[in-house]
């Protein structure tokens, strides 16, 4: 079997158990309150990911689809942390699970990356099993602990935070896709591999980015503030441009940039304004 049919095996398992637990305790909290919930912890995993892999270089992904190794990391990435991951913690938060069953959860991780070991379709560097063990674990007590607080809502902080990385996840997914598909890039030079300059360029970016959208957006109520994010993009994404740091290929232009912006802030927009309200 092709390695990225493991990699979409496991994005399969991952949603198949989201929506089976979100199914079985539609009881305990709204649907989307659930979608809420997912969108932060794949965030978590993101951020996670940007240190360790694209900072640090711990590990590689082996999709098997482009021959550039970073290109294989980020569609590695993307399919694993979008999926697997924020589904296990779905299951961990809303079964409100023990330690116990958490640890079964970190072994079946070591497991699975294990047999992706030993098939070849991933490579550990300098990252060793204990600290996988030890992230997992970690990630679902977080993630356990972050699901009470945001579903009682006690405060408005967490809601605000809670919104911070939702509207990360929302603003930046479309991004590492259309590089993905060799659409545009951000020439920058902080590497020599286009693939990782542009994704740790523009994921630093879109984190200040992102406060501005939670700021106008989730702190201040008028509907007349929630144009500014629109505005922040259209002028940012032009003076990249104009700058030659942002650089279009394939028939791709500044404009649909812009079209994909704003359905992400509009988006983004329509969550916050339907979801976790007290």
């Amino acid at each position: 079997m092709a390695s990225i049919y493991w990699y979409c095996l496991l994005a399969i398992i991952g949603v198949g158990i989201a929506t089976f637990t979100i199914y079985q305790k539609r009881d305990i909290a709204k649907l989307s309150t659930f979608l809420v919930f997912y969108l932060f912890a794949t965030c978590v995993t993101w951020i996670g990911e940007f240190i360790v892999l694209g900072l640090f270089n711990g590990y590689a992904y082996k999709p098997g689809i482009y021959t550039n190794p970073w290109a294989e990391n980020i569609l590695g990435h993307l399919i694993l942390n979008s999926t697997f991951y924020p589904g296990t913690a779905i299951l961990v938060a809303a079964y409100s699970l023990g330690y116990g069953w958490i640890s079964l959860i970190t072994v079946i991780y070591l497991l699975i990356e294990y047999l992706f070991l030993k098939s070849g379709i991933y490579e550990h560097h300098w990252w060793k099993y204990y600290m996988t063990g030890f992230v997992i674990f970690t990630y679902q007590i977080i993630n356990k602990v972050w699901f009470k607080k945001m579903n009682k809502l006690q405060h408005r902080l967490v809601r605000i935070s809670t919104f911070y990385f939702v509207g990360f996840v929302i603003l930046h997914f479309p991004i590492p896709i259309i590089l993905l598909l060799g659409k545009q890039y951000y020439n920058v030079n902080w590497v020599q591999d286009i693939y990782l300059s542009s994704t740790m360029f523009i994921f630093a970016y879109q984190l200040v980015e992102t406060l501005i959208l939670v700021f106008f957006v989730c702190v201040l109520k008028k509907w007349l503030w929630k144009l500014v994010p629109f505005i922040i993009a259209i002028v940012g994404q032009s003076i990249l441009a104009k700058l030659n740091i942002l650089v279009f290929q394939d028939g791709w232009n500044l404009f649909y940039t812009i079209i994909v912006y704003s359905i992400s802030i509009a988006t983004f927009i329509l969550i916050e304004k339907h979801t976790l309200n007290p």
